[in-house]
């Protein structure tokens, strides 16, 4: 649990200090690093323990600081996965979230595009 706790708070630092263009070029470094691709099952797990921080963190989070925090901590395990920022138009909505060959982790994104995709 200490290991999704640090990785939200990193996900928190990144997203309130630098650009969009700066942390993508971070993940993408992060992800060009990774030498397996992750295990939709262990993801899982992975992102229970990160909404489970979630409801003690300091500051509220949503989708996009919990994605960003499972995308970090997965990748410095050296496994590859997916993260996605997408928008939805009638109700205009935005929602970011992790795949694992292709297909959304522990959610349905139903009428998203894709916008970004590492």
């Amino acid at each position: 649990m200490i290991y999704a706790w640090f990785y939200l708070l990193y996900a928190s630092y990144l997203l309130k200090t630098r650009s969009l263009e700066q942390i993508q070029t971070i993940l993408i470094e992060r992800k060009l690093k990774c030498m397996a691709e992750g295990i939709e099952q262990d993801i899982e797990e992975k992102l229970e323990l990160v909404l489970k921080v979630n409801r003690f963190y300091f500051t509220r989070t949503a989708c996009l600081e919990n994605s960003l925090a499972l995308f970090l901590w997965t990748t410095s395990k050296g496994e590859a996965i997916n993260w996605c920022v997408g928008v939805r138009l009638a109700p205009f909505s935005s929602h970011a979230w992790i795949e694992v060959d292709g297909q959304p982790v522990g959610e349905s994104i139903d009428h998203y595009k894709k916008i970004i995709v590492i």
